[in-house]
């Protein structure tokens, strides 16, 4: 290990010592490190080695001990839109050792030890570039906001509840806000045992959502950039799902009518119940999903309409998926997966009355539990790939097939399409929500 000329044990001037990094590629900062491309991950660890001058390790305690520093490197990449730019992935903490975690108590926690004061440093990924060659543009120390880590305490807690209740194999990134618990190993058959199931759980470690990573990368690192507002200042303890649904259930039986009264939403404005939503969350919102919780938290806002019949009178759409991709995944990493796993859903309820009126009924925060996800759904995604992988691109699961999903076209018309496999074209589809699963979630108790 060379000689650091910086003090180890000042945050500060780490901090300066890091600034040096910026406006330079990896190859720059280390001409002699040896790329090693199918090491995943290993930028950080060279310049752990290279430029700070320590050992890459798995510790319990952060990255510079002395000073209660841990190096964080991040990607982030620019939108097709231009000047616009995101995380391009989760932030990976530490891992969760379910057998500890449960003796511990938030403030005391190991993970709280350990990444209570970052340093963020940041470079720009781009596809056509050598992963040498990316550029680094920013290093700062970051402590969570304390409106943050309110919300990431839940996060924490809910996830150690459900490892005391014996269910770490059925932990989801979906479960929480924030913080989520994502999957940390080689394979699917990277298991580790649990405190109280016999059931061995995947390996997880704690990890800041990408949607989080987006708002914090445009409000925290690219200062001046932020396009966000908050929903709200005051959680009064609660977790911010638990403050969603309180928050919409005030207005429980209330006739739309009387809604667009009070909100001032035109009857005929398009997207009327989203809008009406949003509104009943913060009169300010028109859409709430451009808030800074529902970006953060990677939350989705969906209007349901049942009819005077108690039924659903549609399924639900997801983004059309592209046939010459969705052959080429594995179901580990494919996109509906990640989507489902990764999202929450604010399921708003109408209840049509006899009169053909509706009324806003309940809300219901949603998100795939993991056994349904790897079973139901996982089986409807693979049948979905065979079928393409024969050309059946036009005869896909039938919604009377499976019980959870099915696949049917979202397109403008017959022309809207997508390339197939074999060289040819075929209208656009996505995945779609059974109506009749949906209403088993948000049936009203």
């Amino acid at each position: 290990m060379r000689k650091v000329d910086y003090d180890v044990g000042n945050p500060i001037d780490i901090e300066r010592h890091a600034k040096g990094l910026i406006g330079k590629s990896f190859r720059e900062v280390m001409p002699k490190a040896i790329e090693n491309k199918s090491s995943k991950g290993n930028l950080g660890n060279l310049l752990e080695e290279h430029y700070f001058g320590y050992k890459p390790n798995s510790d319990a305690a952060p990255d510079f001990a002395e000073a209660g520093v841990e190096l964080k490197l991040t990607p982030y990449k620019e939108l097709k839109k231009g000047n616009r730019f995101s995380a391009k992935e989760r932030l990976v903490l530490n891992m969760i050792n379910y057998q500890d975690v449960v003796k511990e108590s938030f403030d005391e926690s190991s993970f709280y030890y350990k990444n209570r004061l970052l340093l963020l440093v940041n470079y720009l990924w781009r596809e056509e570039m050598e992963r040498l060659d990316y550029p680094i543009t920013h290093a700062q120390l970051f402590e969570f906001p304390q409106k943050d880590l309110e919300i990431i305490k839940a996060d924490w807690q809910f996830i150690v509840d459900k490892i005391k209740r014996g269910e770490a194999h059925l932990l989801s990134e979906g479960d929480t806000s924030y913080l989520g618990a994502c999957t940390k190993g080689a394979n699917k058959n990277s298991l580790r045992e649990q405190p109280f199931s016999d059931t061995k759980a995947m390996q997880r470690a704690f990890s800041l959502k990408s949607s989080y990573m987006t708002v914090l990368l445009n409000e925290y690192i690219l200062k001046g950039k932020s396009t966000f507002e908050k929903m709200t200042d005051d959680l009064s303890g609660m977790r911010l799902e638990e403050w969603l649904t309180m928050r919409m259930n005030e207005f429980k039986g209330r006739p739309v009518i009387d809604l667009e009264r009070q909100f001032e939403v035109s009857s005929s404005a398009k997207s009327k119940l989203a809008i009406l939503a949003s509104k009943m969350l913060n009169a300010s919102f028109a859409n709430a999903e451009k808030s800074e919780e529902f970006q953060k938290a990677k939350i989705k806002l969906k209007t349901i309409r049942i009819g005077k019949n108690g039924k659903i009178k549609e399924s639900m759409s997801f983004p059309a998926f592209k046939y010459t991709e969705i052959v080429n995944q594995s179901w580990e990493e494919s996109d509906l997966r990640e989507m489902f796993e990764t999202t929450k859903y604010l399921f708003v309820v109408f209840q049509e009355n006899q009169d053909g009126e509706y009324n806003f009924s309940h809300a219901v925060m949603w998100n795939m539990p993991i056994d349904v996800l790897d079973n139901e759904v996982k089986v409807v995604w693979e049948e979905t790939v065979r079928r393409i992988r024969r050309n059946e691109e036009n005869s896909l699961p039938k919604k009377s097939e499976f019980s959870v999903c099915h696949v049917r076209p979202k397109a403008r018309d017959k022309n809207d399409t997508y390339p197939t496999p074999s060289g040819g074209h075929a209208t656009k589809k996505c995945f779609w929500l059974n109506s009749e699963y949906i209403m088993s979630i948000v049936k009203a108790d």
